[in-house]
């Protein structure tokens, strides 16, 4: 059996599992739980160079928000909640605090490996999802993440700002967004999202 096809089964017969017991729906290598406000995401990457006889692969987590389709996402939402479309897109080897990727090889003890991708799933990745149980959890996450350096885009904020009824605080960071962008072009969306969302710059 190849190495893609071992893989294939551990999701099927491991980590789906885990996944649809926590409240996940599936589609392809994609997880979703989906609440009022939000949806968490989880995404198996393969490594592209994955090949018959090795395999390396991670978890990518997520929160997806549909107010940022129309606003700073200006193209269709899928059908299902995707993790490349989400915030606070975090690996879940930051989770973990191991940097090596699950590795299959033709010698891979397939039975340890499992109980190694169990073990991060109950551990590090459901509990990191299930702190977020409203709009303002994933603002104070995001928050703390940009104190600390890590930046995602910055409108998403503004957008949650706006989506609380916030908007002191979704003005007052469009603002200042808006006077540390560089490019006409940043500033030009920037513009057209203020407008989208009813804000002025």
């Amino acid at each position: 059996m190849t190495t893609q096809n071992v893989l294939k089964q551990i999701v099927k017969e491991t980590i789906a599992p885990l996944f649809k017991a926590a409240g996940f729906k599936k589609q392809g290598n994609n997880f979703a739980q989906v609440c009022s406000d939000f949806s968490a995401t989880v995404n198996i990457q393969s490594s592209k160079w994955n090949t018959q006889d090795e395999a390396e692969f991670f978890f990518n987590t997520g929160i997806y928000i549909e107010e940022l389709f129309g606003t700073v996402h200006l193209y269709p939402k899928s059908t299902f909640p995707m993790e490349i479309d989400s915030v606070l897109r975090i690996r879940g080897t930051e989770l973990t605090k191991n940097d090596s990727w699950y590795s299959l090889t033709t010698d891979t003890n397939v039975e340890q490996l499992k109980r190694m991708i169990m073990k991060d799933i109950t551990e590090y990745i459901l509990p990191h999802l299930r702190q977020f149980e409203s709009i303002n959890d994933v603002i104070r996450v995001m928050e703390l993440r940009e104190k600390d350096g890590v930046y995602d885009n910055p409108h998403h904020l503004t957008v949650l700002y706006c989506s609380i009824g916030d908007l002191e605080k979704a003005r007052a960071r469009m603002a200042r967004v808006y006077n540390e962008l560089k490019l006409d072009s940043q500033k030009e969306f920037a513009i057209g999202l203020a407008n989208r969302l009813g804000l002025r710059v």
